[in-house]
Formats: structure tokens, sequence, C-alpha cells
């Protein structure tokens, strides 16, 4: 147990990765465990057998392909598009990104030129980021996780495919592989392979992994709370 825990803690005593959890949320010491029994906790890091654990990784034709965020439903399966209000769209990560911003501008222009194709226009991601720059709401990196719960349990009311790769995964965690990426929220989402005295292990607080653990449990439910003021296209959230 102290190895595992003296493992955590040394990584993040690492300046760069705290820096970089810094973009993510207020106070990164809040996601150091204290015991390996706050590694199950949504919002610690952990070390996760591999062996008892499924990656998955936004590249199509993956296994657990549909349990990514950036997953795109088939074009044309419009049995499985997402849906809110009048507005389907093909990818949770659109409806996640939306309310980041405090603008509903903002929301009518990731709508409509974001997320829609077979994948994401890098320039017309940077064009959002400098236009919209400076709205993002103050207290999204309190209410992160809050709306993602939202977005998950939208996604499997709308899409059978995230359903059905849900129930395939059952007896394992899901873990959003963030091995080969370096952004700087992948291991507060996710969480990366590493090898610990000789064993493999998932390092990360799998934020995601551990949501989909508990929407396959509560069969799409969760409790969350958001603020009265959030909005999405000038109207409360639904």
């Amino acid at each position: 147990m102290m190895k595992t825990l003296q493992y955590i803690h040394e990584r993040l005593s690492d300046a760069k990765l705290r820096k970089d959890l810094a973009t993510v949320v207020e106070d990164v010491d809040v996601l150091v465990p204290q015991s390996e029994a706050e590694f199950g906790e949504i919002q610690k890091f952990g070390l996760y057998p591999a062996e008892e654990c499924v990656p998955f990784i936004t590249k199509q034709g993956t296994p657990f392909y549909y349990l990514d965020n950036m997953s795109l439903v088939p074009k044309g399966d419009v049995r499985n598009y997402l849906q809110y209000g009048d507005f389907k769209f093909r990818q949770l990560e659109v409806l996640y990104n939306m309310a980041r911003m405090d603008s509903t501008e903002a929301h009518e222009w990731l709508r409509d030129n974001l997320f829609q194709g077979s994948r994401v226009d890098a320039r017309k991601k940077a064009e959002y980021k400098a236009k919209f720059r400076g709205l993002e709401r103050a207290d999204w990196k309190r209410i992160q996780v809050e709306w993602m719960k939202y977005c998950l349990m939208l996604k499997y009311r709308c899409n059978s495919l995230y359903r059905k790769d849900l129930s395939d995964c059952r007896g394992k965690l899901p873990v959003e592989d963030a091995t080969n990426t370096n952004y700087a929220s992948n291991l507060f989402w996710g969480a990366a392979l590493v090898e610990v005295d000789g064993r493999k292990y998932y390092f990360g607080c799998n934020v995601l992994g551990k949501l989909h653990v508990l929407m396959r449990k509560n069969n799409g439910q969760l409790s969350y709370e958001l603020p009265e003021d959030m909005h999405l296209f000038g109207k409360p959230i639904l």
C-alpha cells in the first residue's frame, strides 16, 4: 500500500504535472489520496491494476469507443443521435463544452461550427477559443464534474451504442487511456499506463471512467447539482 501511495505522492509533487492540473481544478492537493481506500473516490488520483481495467480511446473501431466523449455516432444513425431540446448532435463533447462559456453567442457558435463533421476542425477550434476567451464561467472548475454527470445521463438516454459498451465492460473499470496524450486534463479525466514494482497500473483520477461505473450501476441515473444561473442558448438548463 505504501509503495502505491508513495508513487502517487511523488508524481503529484512534479511541478509540470501540478501546473497542468491547476488548469483543471482550483486546488490540486484535493486530488491527492491519503489511503488506497480513496482511490475509488471520483476526484482522487489512484493506481488501478491494468488487468482490472478496460481502456478506451478516441479512435473509431477500437473497443469501447462509445465510452469516449469524442466518439461520433455514425452519420445517418439518427436513432442514436444525441438531443438537447431541438438540437441534435453526434458527439457529447459539444454539449459538455457549450456550458463552459457563459455566453449564448458562444453556445450558438459552437453548435454551428464544431464537432458536427467527421472530426474537429482545428482551425475552427482555435477561432472559437480566441473569439470567446474570457467568457468562461468563473465557477467552471467547481461545477464541471456535475455538468459531466448531466451530459452522460443525456447520452445514456439517447445512445444505445453507449449503453451497449457500458454493459459489455461490466465487472471492469473503464479508463480513458491517457498513455499517449499530453493535454493538461488527461490525468484528471483519464489515466495513463505505468509500471510500479513490476506490475502494470493505470495512474490518474480517471474521473470519466469512475462516472461510467456509476452510470452502469445506477442504470443511467446520477445525482447532480448545478447552479441556478446555468444556461444554454439563453434558457435555463432543461
